[in-house]
């Protein structure tokens, strides 16, 4: 049989073979997806592992001229203790309160009370309202190659309620009181790995006291 004398019939017969290979072609191009898909989706699904966690420590001492029994700083502040003897003059220094957060690489911790740690900075009953965050945490190293954290912020700070008069009224007397605030912010800084370091100082208002911050990071034990 010539191909001349049955041209319709041989045209049927190629679009026939041409549609039988496409469809081979994509059945192929379709298991080739799908075979390199399967390591990927097993991937998905491995467990991730899971980045260092650190302990943020914020100590606040309060230097002040007041004799107060007990009132030495702990061993882990000694090299603290050294450097406020040899550049203020207070009597006495004394931890007033001890704040810990746990924070992964990168992240932040913030805080926020109703806190009694200025002591007679509170008139009465009324209370101060504390609040400190930490933020942008990055393990780093030094120059040195030794091991540091880099903060984005740090921020303290605290209202506290001062007395500015007595008003008598019907034979009642009663205090006005209005709050200061006090605070902290830096922007941007380094410490070493598990080394008290001082961040910064507050002077409270209508004393002679000074707070002064000492923040130290470490790796948090599992």
């Amino acid at each position: 049989m010539k191909e001349s004398e049955f041209p319709e019939f041989l045209s049927e017969r190629r679009t026939a073979m041409n549609g039988s290979r496409r469809v081979s072609y994509i059945s192929t191009l379709f298991f080739i997806c799908i075979a390199g898909a399967v390591p990927a989706f097993s991937q998905a699904d491995a467990k991730t592992a899971l980045e260092p966690s650190y302990e943020a420590v914020l100590q606040v001492v309060i230097g002040s001229n007041e004799l107060t029994p007990g009132s030495k700083l702990p061993k882990n502040l000694s090299s603290i203790s050294g450097m406020l003897n040899d550049n203020y003059s207070f009597t006495s220094y004394r931890l007033a309160n001890t704040f810990i957060g746990r924070v992964a690489n990168t992240g932040g911790i913030e805080y926020k009370s109703v806190s009694d740690i200025f002591g007679k900075t509170s008139e009465g009953d009324w209370p101060t309202f504390l609040d400190w965050n930490l933020s942008g945490l990055r393990s780093n190293v030094t120059a040195d190659s030794a091991s540091a954290f880099q903060v984005q912020q740090f921020r303290f700070g605290a209202r506290v309620p001062i007395r500015t008069m007595r008003s008598v009224e019907n034979g009642k007397a009663s205090d006005v009181v209005n709050y200061e605030s006090v605070g902290l912010v830096v922007n941007r800084l380094a410490i070493p790995e598990n080394r008290p370091t001082m961040i910064g100082t507050i002077s409270l208002p209508k004393t002679s006291g000074t707070v002064f911050l000492v923040l130290t990071v470490k790796p948090a034990v599992n």
